[in-house]
């Protein structure tokens, strides 16, 4: 660059500036606190986790010590002769007394000692007889629990264990039970012991811990605070709800699931919105041998306050060593700068020109008047120029030469050379800004190899596409060649089954004539007259083969009009009457209505023919022949009327219904059919608008549709 012009340098923020740093530092601290947050959440959650599960041992040991004390009294009352004898009187007949007091006293008597709710005993059907609470307004006498599930345990010889609200109390407690059994083993009833548990709820709520008690289902029955008893911390079931109306386990009121919050739950704890407390962790730990869990509740917000308090420690304790490090920092900054600034100050116009001077195009710097400044080796180079020639005006150089279009990417021209060669080129030409002044960038690419490539490509192209329309052409003819020939194949395996159908019975009129000589030469009047009668079935048949082939493979009338799709049954019964009852082929009919289609008679009646023959012809030989004929309504498709023909013959496999309409396909045996008959019905129902199914189980019987859209929405009674 010629001395005196100074390069445009266009001024950033340093990066070792102090200010820098300290956004990098507030930036980074941000991060992390945003980062471990909440892995300090969950670390102090489990850290209370671990403090409400120790709680949590203390409360279900006195849980399981108030349970324990009582739990053996079911089982010692249940084998006191006193007991026994009250109840072996009721299974004798005796009846007691209204209030039942001897045995109602003895009851209560034990109750005050054993420091038990009510002691009650209950005969099998329930009833309740004996009750230590007989002389109060809430008696138990002649009430009857048997709906609860502690009765029908014990009455089944297992301990009750249930936990419910007093049915005549309203005083929810726990109900331990056990059977009462006589001396040959019978079950005289049930003696229920019901512990009142509300002072160990006391007791929990003047040590200030929520604690909760929950059954199998989630549902709170035991609280410290008894605004949250029979509320549930997941959603039951119906069946759970049925069964809870059933039993009335905790009362007639509604059991209502609490609100979880979406954040912070896990495996091991739950997090509930409790409205007025906020929302809280809850903490589950399982007692041991009851079907129930203890819960503790901390106060999610207590968590987050510890965190918040961690982290603002940790901002604190951050900032003093960011401090103290940005003071270190600086003063080692301004000490390397001192030293840094005259050596890079020299090297730095070195660098940008080695830069300019090894890149790998050209690179010339132009004035406002697009005069040369500076140019570089490589365009020295491209352009051939020497000493005196380094200046020349860029429009000598490049052709065409647009200073119009500075500042819109590149432009392919041609260069040339001082000695007069022309080569392609592709050019831009930038403006920059250098202090006051307006200069221009103009770069200069050879695309000599470029061109060439792009030439070679295209010819490449050419010849490709030559390939491809040559190769389409051997392609069209060899698959024009491939279609006469399959074509041919058809023809011939057409003509092959034609000439074979038609030679058995050309072979058999000739040698019916010859016999017919020789029995008219003996004067036999009566087998030569056999003999035509025979010749007649083969001229018929030959006939009915040329009319199928005639349908076909010629034009048919699809004219068309309303008809009846009765009628074209009648005709085919009729047709075939005489084949049915020969061959002993029952018939059921099944048209409880006529319907109106829109199709051509004839070829109904063909199509009908047709099927019903081809059902007769299934039937061959089976003692139980069986043909049904129904018609279905739109009532089972809309707009649709179906005709389906069934049989019970031998079916067809899958593979043989694959084929069952391709023409010359038959399951008959060998000389009993042209396999032609389907395919016609298939090609006659398709021309009326119609569809032909089938379906078929292997030894049950196959059964032929017909298909036609409604034409009449009117169906008429059939009244033959």
């Amino acid at each position: 660059m010629p001395s005196g012009k100074q390069p445009f340098r266009r001024r950033y923020p340093s990066f070792r500036s102090l200010p820098f740093w300290l956004f990098v530092g507030l930036f980074s601290l941000v991060l992390a606190l945003f980062l471990t947050h909440p892995w300090l959440m969950r670390y102090e959650i489990s850290q209370a986790r671990a403090d409400s599960l120790q709680r949590l041992g203390a409360y279900k040991t006195s849980l399981l010590a108030t349970i324990d004390r009582h739990l053996y009294l079911p089982r010692v009352l249940a084998s006191d002769p006193r007991i026994v004898n009250s109840l072996g009187a009721l299974e004798d007949g005796e009846a007691p007394s209204p209030d039942g007091v001897p045995t109602s006293g003895l009851l209560e008597q034990i109750n005050r000692k054993a420091g038990s709710d009510e002691i009650f005993l209950m005969a099998p059907d329930g009833t309740t007889h004996y009750s230590s609470n007989y002389a109060t307004e809430d008696s138990f006498v002649g009430m009857n629990y048997g709906y609860r599930p502690y009765f029908r345990d014990a009455l089944g010889g297992v301990p009750g264990f249930y936990f419910a609200v007093g049915a005549t109390s309203g005083i929810p407690g726990l109900f331990l039970s056990a059977p009462v059994y006589s001396g040959d083993d019978t079950t005289l009833g049930v003696i229920v012991v019901k512990i009142d548990l509300r002072k160990l709820e006391q007791s929990w709520k003047a040590s200030g811990d929520a604690v909760w008690v929950t059954d199998k289902r989630g549902i709170i029955f035991l609280a410290s605070s008894a605004q949250w008893h029979y509320s549930t911390l997941q959603p039951l079931s119906d069946k759970v709800k049925s069964e809870l109306t059933e039993t009335r386990q905790y009362g007639n009121g509604p059991v209502t699931p609490l609100e979880r919050v979406t954040e912070w739950q896990s495996d091991n704890w739950s997090t509930l919105n409790l409205n007025a407390d906020g929302s809280q962790l809850v903490f589950g730990s399982a007692i041991p041998g009851y079907p129930w869990q203890m819960h503790h509740r901390v106060p999610l917000a207590e968590v987050r306050t510890q965190v918040q308090w961690k982290q603002s420690m940790s901002v604190l304790l951050s900032a003093g060593l960011a401090v103290g490090s940005l003071f270190y920092r600086e003063r080692r900054r301004r000490t390397h700068a001192q030293n840094a600034l005259t050596r890079l100050t020299a090297e730095r116009e070195s660098h940008q020109r080695a830069i300019i001077q090894n890149t790998d195009v050209g690179l010339l710097n132009l004035d406002d008047s697009f005069k040369p400044l500076f140019l570089n080796e490589r365009a020295r180079n491209l352009f051939r120029l020497g000493d005196d020639d380094i200046f020349r005006d860029p429009s000598e150089l490049i052709q065409p030469w647009r200073p119009g279009e500075a500042g819109n990417g590149s432009l392919r021209a041609e260069g040339i050379s001082s000695d007069g060669n022309r080569f392609p080129v592709l050019y831009t030409l930038n403006p920059i800004r250098v202090g006051e002044r307006n200069e221009f960038i103009l770069t200069v690419q050879d695309v000599t190899e470029l061109t060439v490539a792009q030439q070679a490509l295209q010819e490449a192209n050419k010849a490709l596409e030559r390939r491809v329309q040559e190769r389409t052409r051997d392609l069209e003819e060899a698959q024009a060649e491939l279609a006469q020939n399959q074509k041919l194949a058809a023809l011939g395996r057409m003509s092959a089954a034609i000439a074979h159908e038609i030679n058995q019975p050309l072979t058999a009129l000739s040698n019916f004539v010859a016999s017919s000589q020789v029995l008219l030469a003996r004067n036999k009047t009566e087998a030569v007259n056999e003999n035509f009668l025979k010749i007649e079935g083969l001229v018929a048949r030959l006939s009915k083969l040329s009319r199928q082939l005639r349908i076909f493979s010629g034009k048919r009338n699809t004219g068309s009009a309303f008809v009846s799709l009765k009628a074209p049954v009648d005709y085919a019964l009729e047709l075939v009457g005489s084949r049915l009852e020969n061959e002993q082929v029952e018939c059921r009919l099944s048209v409880p209505r006529d319907y109106q289609v829109r199709a051509n008679a004839m070829v109904l009646e063909q199509i009908v023919v047709n099927l019903l023959t081809n059902a007769v012809d299934a039937l061959a030989g089976r003692a139980d022949a069986c043909i049904d004929i129904r018609l279905t309504g739109p009532e089972a498709s809309p707009g649709k009327v179906s005709l389906s023909i069934e049989d019970n013959g031998p079916g067809m496999t899958d593979e043989q219904l694959s084929h069952a309409f391709e023409p010359f396909f038959t399951t008959k045996p060998m000389g009993k059919g042209l396999g032609l008959g389907l395919a016609i019905s298939y090609s006659l129902a398709c021309d009326i608008g119609a569809e032909l199914t089938v379906s078929s189980r292997p030894g049950k019987g196959t059964c032929f549709s017909l298909i036609l859209p409604i034409a009449s929405a009117e169906p008429r009674e059939d009244n033959s």
